[in-house]
């Protein structure tokens, strides 16, 4: 495994994930609202019974409000396992890997805010900082990649 390319991907999913999950909580809400009891139509009393086909719907609508509700429960922990990495890495690590990653700026922008002339140091300093992380993130395997 090539741990810089995957500490580069999950930094660079971030932000990503947070939208994701934005859009789960909305599909968990409308999974909830359909289900929702609604004003009884007419009622056919020469059935006895439910008919087959509500009752699978129903099935079908709690399998798929379950599986959101996982998803989203992942979804949100793997972002906060990727921030609890970041708040580990020293602050100017964790500066370029915000900025970099996360709040997209350019290289520019990044190195007048790091008060580097080069965008070379930039990337130095990128390429430290994502060396860590991935020590952070994945263990001692990263270590020996990086």
């Amino acid at each position: 495994m090539n741990y810089f390319k995957e500490a580069e991907r999950v930094l660079s999913s971030k932000t990503t994930l947070k939208k994701a999950v934005e859009n789960l909580k909305r599909r968990q809400e409308r999974l909830i609202n359909s289900g929702a009891p609604r004003e009884p139509g007419a009622i056919d009393y020469s059935k006895p019974y439910t008919d087959a086909h509500s009752v699978n719907d129903t099935l079908n609508q709690l399998l798929e409000l379950s599986e959101v509700s996982k998803e989203l429960a992942e979804t949100e922990n793997f972002i906060t396992e990727i921030e609890r990495v970041i708040e580990q890495l020293p602050k100017e690590f964790k500066n370029i890997v915000v900025w970099w990653y996360i709040e997209r700026k350019t290289k520019e922008e990044i190195a007048e805010l790091l008060y580097v002339e080069s965008v070379t140091t930039v990337y130095d300093i990128r390429n430290k900082a994502i060396a860590q992380f991935a020590i952070l993130y994945f263990g001692a395997g990263a270590l020996l990649s990086t």
